[in-house]
C-alpha cells in the first residue's frame, strides 16, 4: 500500500482517476469469483528493484480489503516503531518497552485501577518519590536524597538498595542478592510484587492515610495482619 501511493498520485495528476475498491467473493457469482482470483493475485505482486518505467505499471490495480488492512496494519506498526526507537521524549518507558507489544497489557491483568497506575508510575519514574518531585520543583522539596542518606530517592533506588527498607523487600520478593529493575517491573508476578512494596513502604502520599485503600490492599492480597512499614 506504501509503495503504491505514490503511483496512484502520478497517475491521478496525469489525469487518470484511480479507485480502490472491495469486492466481495460471493462464491458461486463467476464474475465476482473471477474479480476475487485477480485481487489475489495483484495481492502477490512485487516490483522488481530493476523495474521498468511507470508507464508499464497497470494503471488499475484491484486489491482486496483485508489486504489493504494488513498493509496498512504493519506499515503503521513499522513507523510506529521506527518512531518509537528515535524520539527524544519517553526515555524511561523505552527501557522497559523498546519494541511495540500487545504484552505489555498483561502487566496489568487483574489489578485494581490504582494498583495499575501505580504500575504505571514506577514504569515512567513519574511518581511522588523525592527525586521526581525535586525535579519538577515541589515546594518542600529542597533535595533529592532519600531520607537513608545513600543516594536518590529513585524508583530504582527504592525498590532494589534502600536500606530501610531491607526487611520488606526480603519478605516481598523473597530474593536474596542482586534485583534487576527491568525483569521486576516487566513480569507481571514481580510486577505485583513491587507494586505491594512501594504501597507498602507509605512513601507515596496518596497512600499514606487512606485507610480505605489500606483495608482494600490487605483483602487483595489475602492478608489481615497489618501493613508492612519501614524496617526498624
Amino acid at each position: 500500500m506504501v509503495e503504491a501511493i505514490p503511483l496512484i498520485d502520478k497517475l491521478q495528476r496525469d489525469g487518470i482517476r484511480v479507485d480502490i475498491r472491495w469486492i466481495p467473493a460471493h462464491i458461486g457469482i463467476w464474475g465476482n469469483e473471477a474479480a476475487d482470483r485477480a485481487a489475489k493475485r495483484a495481492a502477490k505482486q512485487h516490483l522488481e528493484t530493476n523495474q521498468e518505467p511507470p508507464s508499464t505499471i497497470p494503471t488499475s490495480t484491484p486489491h482486496l480489503k483485508a489486504t489493504l488492512k494488513t498493509w496498512i496494519k504493519r506499515w503503521t506498526k513499522a513507523e510506529w516503531a521506527y518512531t518509537w526507537q528515535l524520539e527524544v521524549r519517553g526515555r524511561t518507558t523505552y527501557k522497559y518497552t523498546q519494541d511495540p507489544t500487545h504484552k505489555i497489557l498483561r502487566l496489568h491483568h487483574g489489578l485494581k485501577k490504582w494498583q495499575s497506575a501505580l504500575l504505571i508510575q514506577m514504569r515512567t519514574e513519574k511518581i511522588g518519590l523525592r527525586d521526581f518531585l525535586w525535579r519538577r520543583r515541589v515546594p518542600g522539596f529542597e533535595d533529592p536524597g532519600c531520607v537513608c542518606g545513600e543516594g536518590r530517592q529513585t524508583v530504582s533506588h527504592v525498590l532494589l538498595r534502600c536500606r530501610n527498607y531491607r526487611n520488606l523487600r526480603r519478605s516481598v520478593f523473597g530474593i536474596r542478592g542482586r534485583m534487576d529493575l527491568r525483569a521486576i517491573l516487566n513480569e507481571p508476578k514481580l510486577a505485583t510484587r513491587a507494586i505491594r512494596f512501594m504501597e507498602q513502604t507509605h512513601l507515596l502520599g496518596q497512600f499514606r492515610s487512606c485507610v480505605i485503600v489500606q483495608r482494600d490492599e490487605a483483602e487483595h492480597w489475602g492478608e489481615t495482619e497489618g501493613m508492612g512499614t519501614r524496617d526498624g
